[in-house]
């Protein structure tokens, strides 16, 4: 029987050495945290799409690409025809609508994609910021358990995520070394993009300009109160500058100031204050249990480009419980650090200790030391073999509607007026309006979306008036010309039993556990 040379052998260990060097060598912790990434992925990819704005702004990206310019009024409401409305997220719109017109699924694939960008980007930063996989995972948990709304619903938010996470990232690497001319540039090009995709790019210039002055506050204590020498420092002209080319970024879109003003006049309407018994209420709680214990074990100084943006959203938070999703990356990045000085956490031991083989064992030790990071490799293809986005590379059977959608979403309901169409207005709850709306729903002409604030005053105090049940609602009807109610049986109990009655003008034509559908006799 013929052997190889021993030098033969000796050649591949050595070339498999070169190949793979000790930088891809991970430990058994660091494989933990793979695969607690690799679970959250799994979890975003199977949780349904929920009747979310997705389908809103699908409608007016529809209508973008049908008139070739932005529309002038709400599309997707016909009582607001006549008032000017200027389109705030023209970009996220025309995303949506070209991932639409694939499938229904393909929208759920791009809500996964997106999400896992989120994901892996900030289990990478806290890993380099902590180099701890306990800190990293218990990071990972607060991130996702805040932030799971906009990970989880297809929005113009889980869009600008990953941007509002880089440029927290750019942020936190300008703190610790000296400015650079880069890192202003990709500053100024994420704001500029983020205005185009989503008004919601006010965040990013309040977080920046908290940053900015938190520089100066730092820097006028490291003075002894000298503001000369303050403004002569050259990281506090830096931020200032990068600041102004941000705000000025802001302003190349199609609106340019009207940007601004549409979403100032928006903040109205999305007032909602964080509801601390909800999942991310209890993490905002743990997050300030551990703002309160960096506070009284932290020694030496803090940065306060970092405390006052940490600060300002937690309190943004009470206000509006949708500030929750940008306080979620902040924070966990914020405070993970922290917390490990504070307590006096160190980081994780190398995954290789440097030792050189011993020749008795030429062929194990290098083998053996890639053996967590061939499991995490196995975790990653596991995780995406199991989840629904394998399926265009693996095959399988596409996911049916009902497993696309929540259980809260009026699936039979959309079927009914698929199959019966309705030609004047049909009155839903504003949530369900987005789906009703759009080419994935019905196409209706819905009473009212989730823009409520782009219908006339009178509009919007008559949606409410019907969706209390008030005994008005027939004359309401009348007055708008609706032919058909679509009750939600849960949230909107009242009306329900209010048009169970019997009534000559209005009928029942369909009930299941969740809706009820009402509509005009002989529309």
């Amino acid at each position: 029987m013929s052997t190889l040379p021993e030098s033969t052998l000796e050649t591949n260990r050595y070339e498999l050495e070169a190949l793979l060097s000790d930088r891809f060598v991970l430990s058994w912790r660091q494989t933990a945290v793979v695969g607690l990434v690799c679970a959250l992925l799994v979890l975003v990819s199977f949780t349904p799409v929920a009747h979310h704005t997705t389908w809103l702004l699908a409608s007016r990206g529809e209508a973008i690409l049908a008139q070739g310019h932005l529309p002038e009024t709400d599309v997707t409401q016909p009582l607001s025809q006549g008032l000017t409305s200027h389109e705030t997220s023209w970009l996220s719109s025309i995303f949506w609508a070209l991932v639409a017109r694939q499938s229904l699924e393909a929208v759920s694939f791009a809500v996964s994609l997106l999400a896992g960008c989120s994901l892996v980007a900030m289990a990478m930063l806290l890993w380099r910021r902590t180099c701890n996989s306990l800190l990293t995972a218990v990071g990972m948990i607060l991130f996702a358990t805040m932030a799971w709304a906009a990970l989880s619903l297809g929005s113009e938010t889980i869009l600008v995520l990953p941007l509002w996470i880089g440029l927290i990232a750019l942020q936190s690497r300008e703190a610790a070394k000296q400015p650079r001319l880069s890192d202003s540039f990709l500053t100024v090009a994420f704001i500029v993009l983020w205005a185009n995709l989503e008004a919601s790019v006010v965040v990013g210039v309040v977080y920046l300009s908290a940053v900015c002055f938190g520089k100066v506050v730092q820097a006028f204590v490291q003075e002894a109160g000298n503001l000369d020498a303050v403004l002569r420092r050259r990281d506090i002209r830096f931020g200032v500058t990068t600041l102004e080319l941000a705000i000025l970024g802001t302003l190349v879109t199609p609106l340019g100031l009207s940007l601004w003003t549409e979403r100032f006049s928006s903040l109205a309407f999305e007032s909602t204050p964080l509801n601390l018994a909800s999942p991310g209420g209890l993490a905002w709680l743990l997050t300030m249990l551990g703002a309160s214990i960096v506070l009284r074990m932290h020694s030496g100084h803090l940065r306060w480009a970092e405390l006052l943006p940490f600060a300002a959203f937690a309190v943004a938070c009470l206000v509006s419980g949708g500030m929750i999703a940008w306080f979620a990356p902040l924070a966990v990045l914020v405070l993970m650090p922290l917390l490990q000085f504070a307590l006096q956490i160190s980081p994780d031991p190398p995954a290789v200790d440097g030792e050189v083989v011993v020749e008795s064992e030429p062929a194990r030790a290098p083998l053996l030391k890639f053996a967590y990071t061939l499991t995490a490799v196995l975790l990653c293809w596991i995780a995406f073999a199991i989840s629904p986005l394998s399926r265009p590379v693996l095959g399988g059977q596409p996911r049916g509607v009902s497993q696309l959608f929540d259980e809260t979403t009026p699936v039979f309901a959309i079927r009914y007026f698929r199959e019966h169409p309705v030609e004047g207005l049909v009155y839903a709850p504003a949530a369900w309006g987005d789906l009703l709306q759009s080419r994935q729903g019905a196409r209706v002409n819905v009473f009212a979306t989730t823009a409520l604030e782009n219908l006339p005053q009178q509009a919007r105090f008559d949606y409410n008036r019907i969706s209390r049940g008030e005994n008005s609602w027939e004359s309401a009807a009348d007055r708008y010309h609706i032919d058909a109610f679509l009750v939600d049986k849960q949230s909107q109990r009242v009306l329900a039993d209010a048009v169970r009655g019997d009534n000559a003008h209005w009928q029942i034509v369909h009930e299941d556990d969740l809706s009820l559908i009402l509509r005009r006799r002989g529309a």
